[in-house]
């Protein structure tokens, strides 16, 4: 099916998933229809429908057939003024260095607990209490 897919004279909201079948692009007030790039399984083939980019609003589907069944991807396309769309732009890039790639949450939990239990332990040999044999 549908392995990959760019949008190169606009925005994809979230990060394509071949299981995710809606998406929301916003592009510049000028763009007439999608530049799509994709990638897809070999005996897959796509179909384009209403890249025709006229209103505000616009609904683009890629139709992604394969010899068993047919995936349906919507691209709820918005149309905005320049300005608004590098500021999106600018946005996603500040988030995409400040994100911390490849950490999954449960090992930092596991490590902050390991780390935790470590300190206890090593209060409890510094500050314990000495028995005084009389």
């Amino acid at each position: 099916m549908l392995k990959e897919l760019k949008i190169l004279n606009g925005n994809l909201e979230l990060k394509f998933n071949e299981y995710t079948y809606e998406y929301t692009v916003t592009v510049d007030s000028s763009v007439k229809s999608l530049e799509l790039e994709y990638v897809l399984d070999e005996s897959a083939t796509l179909e384009i429908v209403d890249n025709v980019l006229d209103e505000k609003e616009n609904i683009v589907i890629l139709n992604v057939a394969n010899e068993k069944d047919i995936k349906e991807y919507k691209l709820y396309v918005y149309k905005e003024d320049e300005q608004t769309v590098s500021g999106i732009d600018n946005y996603m890039k500040e988030l995409e260095l400040s994100k911390i790639d490849n950490i999954d949450i449960y090992k930092v939990q596991f490590l902050t607990i390991g780390i935790f239990l470590a300190i206890i332990i090593v209060f409890s040999i510094i500050f314990r209490k000495k028995s005084h044999k009389i």
